[in-house]
């Protein structure tokens, strides 16, 4: 055999070992291929299972949103009647709040008024205590202007609480100077015709009660004092129901009582606290 055809035998068989080569190659690759394509289905498989999955739990959320969509929507709506409601309300309460206002502005304009009609009431009185005669020319329009008020200050009594205790003493004072008109003339007579020429004319005309009664130590409390201008030596007329008991006569004076003896030679009987206090002027 020549060298070429040696070398030909030689390069026949290297290609045949290539092509085997090449042939178990590809064969080998294309198991590879087969595998990775099965791997790569199942993978596909498990995703679109995933998908699937998914899709479901997001239409699940879908419907759970839309229930609670919903939901907020009636709250809302709910709401809304809610506050239209409320608004109402806070227009009457607003309408109720300037109607007690303006009511309140004309409960301090009436305020302002009986109080001042009180003051004016007041100023009366101090005047009629110290001017009896002309007490009982004016006594029934007196009266009359004192109860309308008595009344003004009973609705203020809450408001006017500082003046509450002066005006009970002035109605008290008031209450008894009718009877004191009635029954001085009376007792004047009396005074005078038991005890002709005796006088107090320098004694202020008085009338108040006895406050303290204490016969066996004769003395006795009255409810004259030196504000209403008690002195020292004045006398009283002590009676009841319009009957002569005792005469006082003032031995020591406070702002607003006074005490004395009674004059045991012209007394009729025990003196008792409530008794009516007076002099004869």
């Amino acid at each position: 055999m020549s060298t070429v055809a040696k070398i030909l035998v030689v390069l026949n068989l290297g290609l045949a070992v290539f092509f085997l080569a090449s042939a178990s190659n590809f064969l080998g690759q294309q198991d590879n291929f087969k595998t990775q394509l099965s791997a790569e289905k199942a993978s596909h498989d498990t995703t679109r299972e995933l998908k699937d999955t998914e899709i479901g739990e997001l239409r699940t959320r879908i419907a759970s949103a839309n229930t609670q969509l919903n939901t907020v929507k009636a709250e809302r709506d709910k709401a809304t009647v809610e506050s239209q409601r409320m608004t109402g309300e806070i227009t009457h309460l607003r309408e109720a709040y300037n109607q007690l206002s303006a009511n309140a502005t004309k409960g301090a304009r009436a305020v302002d008024q009986l109080t001042n009609s009180l003051n004016a009431a007041r100023d009366m009185i101090s005047s009629l205590q110290t001017d009896n005669n002309q007490l009982r020319d004016n006594l029934k329009s007196a009266q009359d202007d004192r109860d309308a008020k008595v009344a003004q200050v009973n609705a203020l009594q809450q408001q006017l609480g500082n003046e509450t205790e002066n005006r009970r003493n002035l109605e008290t004072r008031l209450a008894g100077s009718q009877e004191t008109i009635k029954r001085q003339d009376f007792q004047l007579r009396w005074w005078n015709g038991r005890f002709p020429g005796a006088s107090a004319s320098n004694q202020p005309a008085h009338s108040g009660q006895v406050l303290a009664a204490d016969n066996k130590a004769n003395v006795f409390v009255l409810s004259l004092g030196e504000e209403d201008g008690v002195k020292a030596g004045f006398t009283y007329i002590v009676s009841r129901g319009g009957e002569y008991i005792a005469t006082v006569q003032i031995t020591d004076v406070q702002a607003k009582q006074s005490a004395g003896r009674a004059l045991k030679d012209i007394s009729k009987g025990d003196v008792r606290r409530g008794d009516k206090a007076m002099n004869g002027q």
